[in-house]
């Protein structure tokens, strides 16, 4: 009984550490999907400026190493820019995307898409700035949350361990 009861404390410790260390996790790579939301906007920035491929390719282009869930968004993209016009489709995988930006985030993002395809090389490259001038703004914002909230969290989920640990004995 004893030894069960010791794998039991043991067991809501680790549960509730890694909880924690979970939720922090989040702020750290919401400031890395905006850091990488950023330097993909500017590839495609540098593509439709200097080369004029088309948006399908750009984003295939971006999604050929499809190694983030941030490539993979792109590769998403390209799939389904067959199907609807590129302002529909950056919309929808923007918004359904399963990353830890949040809303505010995605609805900057997502201002980009209304004239993706619908303008010329200028327009489309000047909103692309406007974007990324945005998203500076976002990644402050997320590095501050991440430097309030993070530390918070993991030790949060240490003290409620332990809290629930020293209870139960």
């Amino acid at each position: 009984m004893y030894i069960f009861k010791c794998f039991l404390l043991i067991v809501i410790f680790a549960l509730s550490s890694a909880i924690g260390i979970t939720i922090s996790k989040i702020y750290e790579n919401r400031v890395k999907e905006l850091k990488e939301f950023k330097n993909i906007l500017n590839i495609m920035k540098t593509k439709i400026k200097f080369t004029y491929e088309p948006l399908q390719e750009v984003f295939k282009e971006i999604a050929k190493e499809n190694s983030t869930k941030i490539e993979k968004i792109f590769g998403k993209m390209a799939n389904q820019i067959h199907y609807a016009q590129v302002s529909e489709v950056w919309t929808n995988c923007i918004q359904e995307a399963d990353i830890c930006i949040n809303q505010e985030d995605k609805d900057v993002l997502k201002k980009l898409g209304k004239l993706l395809g619908q303008t010329d090389v200028e327009g489309q490259v000047s909103e692309i700035d406007v974007t990324q001038g945005f998203l500076d703004v976002q990644i402050e914002k997320a590095e501050e949350e991440k430097k309030k909230n993070q530390k918070m969290y993991k030790t949060l989920g240490v003290v409620i361990g332990l809290v629930f640990v020293i209870i139960l004995i």
